[in-house]
């Protein structure tokens, strides 16, 4: 009798109800029919069930541990057992677990890279992944850095890995970085022209992994600019449907060119800058609205001892923000505003974290019609 009563619906209130649901169980409800299967399936769905959901800003995190196995981190928003959250393995069966870093993500999507160098492009909801293919013009990895990034670009409905990088030991010059751009849904890599900023530099001074930030349809890094300053860095912006470098305003406080070994994040949305001081003082810097440089917020917050220092994930609240060690099995949570921290309980978890990022859930299908 229900399902009768549901075959009277019309289509288009059929998918404005199940727009509103989860990701999961979008996947789920694939199975019910062939219909429902085209209809949920279909690219202008997914872009509205992808709008509708990242205004929730409802992120996971995806970390990877010691024994090279992917492991996905859901938020508990209802606490019991003094549990923050559940952590669970991402299983791809026909690949193996040898994974080595978290590139980044966009809108679901995730850029991961495996212990042979190999990049992989997955939806850790739908279990679909595409292998980005290596490119013939690409360094060799013996004596060179390099650095990616993934993003979408609006005008061309295209995501793009971008990969500046360089020979290690030579004097930089305004033609010695490579960049790099592979396009999804063409499944092709292009070669650009040359910048004059040195990536490499500022990312050997922090000892950081050198991925490409996203935010506001750029990605960001900090680079040293030319002429080359010995401590003269800026935050540059990689337009995805241009294709151009733009410097970013840093705060004010900063001077021109004096960031140090400050590292780029991104937190719901906003482009900051984070330090650990000493052993467990964080400074973390937030742009409210992007490119305006009056927009910098400064916040100071303490945890507990760490030799290596932390790295802000994501923003639970408005003034709650996680954070992971940069080498070890803990993950905080600090109020900003208050300057209070605690271990954040995480059922699941077996092992050291080694690399972590964060994602969406979304129904992105890495443009099936065009590479699977």
């Amino acid at each position: 009798m229900a399902m009768s009563k549901a075959k009277t619906l019309p289509e288009e209130m059929i998918l404005d109800i199940l727009s509103l649901l989860p990701a999961k169980f979008i996947g789920q409800f694939r199975c019910v029919s062939k219909q429902w299967r085209n209809l949920l399936s279909d690219p202008q769905f997914i872009k509205a069930h992808h709008i509708i959901h990242a205004h929730k800003k409802e992120e996971k995190l995806i970390y990877i541990s010691v024994s090279h196995v992917l492991h996905i981190i859901t938020f508990n928003h209802n606490p019991q057992n003094g549990t923050d959250a559940i952590s669970r393995k991402l299983n791809f069966p026909e690949l193996p677990d040898n994974w080595l870093r978290v590139i980044g993500s966009c809108n679901g999507l995730v850029l991961v890279v495996n212990r042979q160098k190999i990049k992989y492009l997955f939806n850790p909801t739908t279990l679909k992944y595409h292998r980005i293919p290596k490119f013939h013009l690409a360094l060799p990895a013996a004596g060179t850095c390099t650095m990616s990034g993934l993003g979408y670009d609006f005008g061309t409905d295209d995501y793009k890995v971008v990969t500046l990088s360089r020979y290690i030991g030579y004097e930089w010059t305004v033609d010695s970085t490579f960049i790099d751009v592979y396009s999804v849904r063409m499944g092709l890599w292009r070669r650009l022209e040359c910048i004059p900023h040195d990536h490499i530099a500022h990312h050997d001074l922090t000892h950081a992994d050198g991925s490409g930030v996203l935010v506001n349809g750029a990605l960001h890094w900090v680079a040293r600019k030319a002429p080359m300053l010995q401590y003269s860095s800026i935050i540059v912006a990689f337009d995805l449907t241009s294709e151009t470098f733009s410097e970013v305003p840093s705060p004010t406080v900063f001077g021109k060119g004096n960031l140090g070994c400050y590292n780029l994040v991104a937190l719901r949305g906003c482009l900051c800058m984070y330090i650990t001081h000493g052993a467990n003082e964080v400074e973390l810097w937030i742009m409210r609205e992007y490119r305006v440089e009056e927009s910098w917020t400064e916040f100071r917050f303490k945890g507990p001892n760490s030799v290596n220092g932390f790295i802000p994930l994501c923003l639970m609240s408005n003034d709650d923000v996680v954070l992971s060690e940069v080498i070890g099995e803990k993950l905080i949570i600090c109020n900003m505003k208050e300057d209070q921290w605690r271990d954040m309980m995480v059922d699941g978890i077996t092992s050291m974290l080694k690399r972590t990022g964060y994602f969406m859930e979304s129904l992105d299908t890495l443009l099936v019609d065009a590479i699977l």
